[in-house]
């Protein structure tokens, strides 16, 4: 399975902190993908398909964190996804 690209080739290793937003670009909370799991989502690429999230990504710019926000999405869905 391939990884989603991001805009930035950022490191994400640092530890996950989610902030109002998921993904900033699209404005997908960490809610949007409970409920995206809550209708089925199976996988981390169906939850960012239905969400929205990295469409139009800038990350560098819209996320505070100056990152790609791939990493908050896996942690968020690994959350959740039970």
């Amino acid at each position: 399975m391939e990884k989603e690209k991001c805009c930035c080739n950022s490191d994400n290793s640092k530890e996950i902190s989610i902030g109002e937003y998921v993904c900033y670009c699209n404005h997908v909370t960490e809610d949007d993908i409970k409920n995206c799991i809550k209708e089925g989502a199976q996988t981390v690429q169906e939850v960012i398909k239905n969400t929205g999230a990295m469409k139009n990504s800038n990350c560098a710019v819209n996320n505070p964190k100056g990152t790609c926000c791939y990493s908050d999405i896996v942690y968020v869905f690994n959350k959740y996804k039970k």
